[in-house]
């Protein structure tokens, strides 16, 4: 799976997740590497270790879930870092964008507070540099007022809104790898869409790889170069995101394409297109 240039910014090798207490294994000798520019769908039902992925190239899954394997990131083993060491690579070399927007932020604080001590783990820009870099990003997601928004707390703002202020402090991080987990998961149609067009802008602008985990396989096609299956913590096809929705091989893979065909065409005829006025 070659992105843009071919370049590999991240391999996954042997990635496997176990639950520490159970003994249960919940991802299973995962391999995958994510090229330069390139975006990475992962898709599967609840439960099926997208999530989990994720979070453990971050090294952010919960105590009591240990996991082995590598992640590389531009030749360097994320597992053997320090928890130290780690914390400067989330942000500045890895940013993930989760599913709640809320969950992202202290809610204790402004948001302009929080990602002003974000930038400052990273940056020794100065606080207006960073308030004037925070603003410009803000405004490029289509986010009115940018100064009013970040003196505003977590709960102040809508869904959508939070989620534009995490792809603008991608804008200012310059990550090499984004994950967005599940992004338009807690968003209405008409943000869900919105924020997808932020993050195909996003890949436009940074020219950084991406994972972007899914159950929405219309995004998927909109958005992804290659895509993942994953199926009870296993990868069960891999493929260019037109071969998988062209001829899957997988019975499950064919399930969830023929699943989104179906929904496709219920949701036109109860708005009355095509299919109806065939009828």
């Amino acid at each position: 799976m070659n992105g843009k240039n071919g370049i590999h910014v991240l391999d996954v090798e042997h990635l496997s997740i176990r639950d520490e207490r159970s003994g249960r294994a919940l991802v299973h000798d995962s391999s995958f590497r994510l090229a330069q520019g390139e975006c990475l769908a992962i898709v599967g039902e609840s439960g099926s270790g997208k999530s989990l992925t994720c979070r453990a190239i971050m090294r952010l899954n919960r105590t009591g879930l240990r996991q082995s394997g590598t992640v590389t990131l531009n030749g360097e083993d994320l597992t053997k870092l320090s928890d130290k060491e780690m914390r400067r690579f989330r942000g500045r070399r890895l940013c993930m964008i989760m599913q709640n927007g809320m969950s992202a932020f202290d809610p204790s604080r402004p948001i302009g507070v929080y990602l002003q001590e974000v930038l400052s783990v990273h940056y020794d820009w100065s606080r207006s540099e960073t308030e004037a870099r925070l603003s410009a990003a803000m405004a490029a997601v289509g986010l009115r007022e940018p100064s009013e928004a970040m003196r505003r707390y977590p709960h102040e703002l809508s869904g959508g809104m939070l989620q534009r202020v995490m792809i603008a402090l991608a804008i200012v991080m310059e990550p090499d790898v984004i994950i967005a987990d599940e992004p338009t998961t807690a968003l209405d149609a008409v943000t869900a869409y919105e924020v997808v067009e932020q993050f195909l802008r996003l890949r436009e602008r940074l020219g950084s790889a991406m994972i972007f985990v899914s159950h929405d396989l219309g995004v998927v096609r909109r958005i992804a170069d290659n895509v993942l299956v994953m199926k009870d913590g296993e990868i069960v096809e891999r493929g260019t995101t037109r071969d998988i929705f062209a001829g899957a091989r997988h019975p499950y893979t064919r399930y969830l394409v023929s699943s989104k065909e179906a929904l496709s065409r219920r949701y036109n005829q109860l708005m009355g297109g095509a299919d109806v006025a065939e009828s």
